[in-house]
C-alpha cells in the first residue's frame, strides 16, 4: 500500500520486497508444520535445507557489514538456523 500513497520507483520497490518477503515468511511457517508431521528423516531433512535457503534470502538480501563479522541465529520448534556473513575490505 506503500506504492498506492508514495509513487516514487523507492516506494514501489520496497512494496514488492515487502510483498515477497511475507510469501518467504508464509512458505517457511508452511515447512516448519511439514517438519513437525514428517517422520521420514530424509525429507526432514530436506525440509530444513529449503527453510535454511528461506531465511537465509530473507535476511541476507542487501545485508550490509563492514569489515566485520555479522551473525544471526533464529531457533524455531524444528528448526535451528544460524548464518554468518564475514567480510572484509579488499
Amino acid at each position: 500500500m506503500l506504492a498506492t500513497i508514495l509513487t516514487s520507483p523507492k516506494a514501489v520497490k520496497t512494496t514488492i520486497n515487502i510483498i515477497e518477503t511475507f510469501a518467504k515468511i508464509k512458505e517457511l511457517s508452511k515447512n516448519i508444520k511439514a517438519i513437525s508431521t514428517t517422520t521420514n528423516k530424509k525429507e526432514q531433512a530436506g525440509i530444513m535445507a529449503k527453510s535454511g535457503e528461506i531465511i537465509a534470502e530473507i535476511l541476507d538480501d542487501d545485508l550490509a557489514t563492514n569489515e566485520s563479522e555479522t551473525t544471526i541465529e533464529l531457533n524455531f520448534a524444528m528448526l535451528k538456523f544460524k548464518h554468518t556473513i564475514k567480510k572484509s575490505k579488499k
